[in-house]
């Protein structure tokens, strides 16, 4: 990632201090803005080049859910990853419905806060692994997300065994559980699914359940 300059909106004064020395640490990434809530991001943003916005769900003046909302309209090309304490279901679907590229919690580590950076950037969306794949499938089948993936111009060719598993994982099946019903050791299981990522251009589960709906792999 070069030169993603990123605006920051959450009401804590720590927390956002401590993001902000977080991703100025990253390579690539500076921080341009931080607001103490919604209305107070979108006066800063005026006039400010910004790539990437990390905004609170719950904040005064102007939530999270209101303030992307909003900037959707207006900044049709910016990415928002949405900050919550919590990753209830309910708070993930109200934040994709509001238009944003991404959720993350306050706990999440350094490391997942990058991962969730780079695909955001390149994709189009981030969703963890603890992200329900009915939400997803729900999502994505209702155009609430648009992800892209990156396989080049050759067209995907999926085996068998690899459309099953793509199939079995959006029923929230463990390794363990798949390899079990199509009679193959948890090892080949792994390896069908980074074949899977590897031809679809897919960056974890929720890419894959993602990529399934999408070309009609997955039935809604």
């Amino acid at each position: 990632m070069k030169n993603v300059k990123v605006a920051i909106a959450d009401d804590h004064t720590m927390f956002r201090s401590g993001l902000a020395m977080i991703l100025n640490d990253m390579e690539g990434i500076k921080v341009v803005i931080e607001a103490t809530d919604g209305k107070d991001l979108i006066a800063k943003l005026r006039g400010t080049k910004v790539n990437l916005v990390f905004l609170d769900y719950r904040m005064p003046e102007m939530n999270g859910i209101t303030a992307a909302r909003i900037i959707r309209e207006s900044y049709a090309d910016l990415r928002i990853l949405m900050l919550s304490s919590y990753d209830e279901e309910e708070i993930i679907m109200s934040s994709f419905a509001s238009g944003v590229n991404g959720f993350l919690t306050k706990g999440d580590n350094p490391a997942e806060i990058a991962i969730a950076i780079e695909s955001v950037m390149t994709t189009g969306y981030y969703f963890n692994d603890r992200t329900s794949k009915l939400a997803i499938i729900n999502m994505t089948a209702q155009n609430k997300i648009t992800p892209r993936f990156d396989f080049g111009s050759a067209e995907v060719k999926l085996s068998a065994e690899e459309i099953m598993v793509i199939r079995l994982l959006a029923k929230e099946l463990s390794t363990r559980e798949i390899a079990g019903i199509m009679l193959k050791s948890e090892r080949t299981v792994d390896a069908y699914r980074a074949k899977i990522m590897k031809k679809t251009g897919t960056k974890n589960l929720a890419g894959i359940i993602m990529y399934g709906v999408k070309y009609g792999i997955i039935e809604v």
